[in-house]
């Protein structure tokens, strides 16, 4: 289970769905109140021949359209919807303004004797749309501005997309609707309005986000977190934290309070620890498989869940691990016993204080991590490649950094390497450069569990160097001193820049030491071989 969004992002999803419906039946059929037309007319317009069969690709778009809605929607994620429904209402806002101040009239419109189901049709909709309003095109927009959202959800049928929205921009001017000037013109915008809706929805989204998580923090809003049903791992691990710096100053009374209470609960719970082993169980991965080939499977022995199925048993598996919870008796318990502690813990124990507030920073990373794994698309790249090679770049890393030291994480790469550091030493090493911004995937990955040990970038980089510097000597190409020190110079920069290309060469240390002329001087033609495989080995 996610951190839910404020419900006002509903809200707002209505209110820019009646804001695209009023744009489409009030503004957009109006016709332009002026007598003085201007023209956008090409010879090559008049060139073009009418090809009746592109109506169909022309009311297409209402299906293209709402595929979108569809797609959206069944992905359940508001912010999406909201990003959609803001580029619709800011895209069509801005062709109703250019059809206002821009008043041109379609006069290429041919006369239609011809008979036939299409040509019939052509004349039923030069009949019923207007030869007003046409620049720029509305249907080209708005479906380039559909193909962008199908490939922003990496629809997997993306090239029938790509032909559909071809078709769709096409239809207008071989049904002699529009200028081959509307078109042009129609082209940039919803890129513009995609640009500007996602700017302001980020600032709307991640304010309610921010709302949510900012609240679980606290060991008090952890609690009442659990018992309203806000159970997702990173609320599950942050609690497990907390009870774990609880447990270790337990006294006899303590001990005796938590059994009394636990005796009570439905199931029983003998201990604080019980309740903590049950939580981590809750969400073992390995647990979770095995639950779901309890629940769903015949044969337990062949049978492979789902990803459903085993999203499905990790919740049945966090819901019960969370029943104490449940139980206003054990919340109190557990509240007046941390109240209790907490003095013992700043009074006499500064280690346990730190490591307390680190437990809070990787907290608020993790969290971190969530809310923005979606609308951050390096993030989103660092967590889902699976090739070990991230294709980012070094503004795209600045850009994670960047957003992670806003409020209300505030917090920086650095700190949160030595949170890990703190918690965890034997498989977290010192981070060394902290102004290296590459270190933010490590970090990433760690976090997510996608690497077991927490290394800086650049060792790393510097482990994938000697591998390829094994790799080519094994082939016979050996390497010079002086090609060693370039080499190496290089795979500095990558460690540093994510890149190496010829401009690299204009920087220091490169340019101090003849540049990309001595570069090339040095290794010949393999020049470009050797910067395309650092590229894709090396990062």
């Amino acid at each position: 289970m996610t951190i839910p969004k404020f419900k006002v992002m509903n809200l707002i999803n209505i209110v820019l769905l009646l804001l695209a419906l009023i744009q489409y039946y009030l503004l957009t059929p109006l016709n332009v109140n002026s007598e003085k037309f201007i023209t956008v007319l090409l010879d090559f317009d008049t060139k073009i021949k009418l090809i009746p069969g592109f109506i169909i690709p022309y009311f297409s778009i209402y299906i293209f359209l709402f595929l979108i809605f569809y797609l959206i929607i069944r992905k359940k994620e508001s912010s999406d919807m909201t990003v959609f429904l803001f580029s619709v209402v800011i895209l069509w806002s801005i062709i109703n303004f250019m059809h206002g101040f821009f008043p041109v009239m379609n006069t290429i419109r041919p006369e239609i004797k011809s008979p036939g189901f299409f040509f019939e049709a052509v004349n039923s909709l030069y009949a019923s749309v207007k030869q007003f309003n046409t620049f720029p095109s509305w249907h080209v927009s708005t479906a380039i501005l559909c193909a962008l959202f199908y490939s922003k959800m990496k629809f997997n049928k993306f090239v029938i997309v790509i032909i559909w929205t071809v078709l769709i921009c096409l239809s207008p001017v071989f049904l002699k609707m529009t200028y081959l000037t509307d078109v042009l013109v129609a082209i940039p915008l919803p890129f513009i309005a995609y640009s500007i809706a996602e700017k302001i929805t980020q600032v709307t989204v991640k304010t309610e986000t921010v709302r949510e998580v900012v609240k679980i923090f606290s060991l008090e809003s952890l609690i009442q977190s659990l018992a309203i049903g806000m159970r997702d791992e990173n609320t599950i691990s942050s609690m497990i934290d907390n009870l774990t710096r609880i447990e270790k100053n337990l006294t006899e009374k303590d001990f005796a309070e938590i059994s009394k209470i636990g005796a009570a609960l439905n199931p029983p719970v003998e201990s604080l620890k019980q309740v903590i082993n049950n939580l981590i169980l809750s969400i073992d991965i390995e647990k979770q498989i095995t639950k779901a080939k309890e629940m769903f499977g015949k044969d337990l022995k062949t049978f492979v869940p789902t990803d459903k199925n085993i999203k499905e048993a990790g919740e049945e598996l966090i819901n019960d691990a969370c029943k104490p919870f449940d139980d206003p008796k054990f919340r109190y318990c557990i509240l007046e016993m941390k109240k209790r502690n907490t003095g013992l813990i700043n009074t006499n124990s500064i280690e346990e204080a730190a490591r307390e507030r680190s437990s809070d920073v990787i907290y608020k990373f993790k969290s971190f991590i969530e809310s923005h794994k979606n609308d951050i698309p390096a993030l989103n790249t660092i967590i889902n490649n699976t090739n070990g090679h991230t294709h980012i770049s070094f503004d795209d890393i600045k850009t994670i950094s960047r957003e992670l030291r806003k409020p209300p994480y505030e917090i920086s790469t650095d700190e949160v390497w030595n949170a890990y550091l703190r918690i965890d030493s034997t498989n977290v090493k010192p981070i060394g450069d902290t102004k290296n911004p590459a270190n933010i995937i490590s970090l990433t990955q760690y976090a997510i569990g996608k690497i077991d040990r927490l290394e800086p970038y650049t060792d790393n980089v510097d482990k994938k160097f000697n591998d390829w510097i094994l790799e080519n000597e094994s082939k016979g190409r050996k390497f010079s001193e002086e090609e060693l020190v370039w080499l190496k110079m290089m795979k500095n920069h990558v460690s540093s820049f994510m890149e190496i290309n010829m401009m690299s060469f204009n920087q220091p240390p490169f340019v101090n030491k003849g540049g990309a002329a001595k570069a090339y001087n040095i290794f010949g033609p393999d020049l470009n071989r050797i910067m395309y495989e650092f590229n894709e080995k090396l990062i």
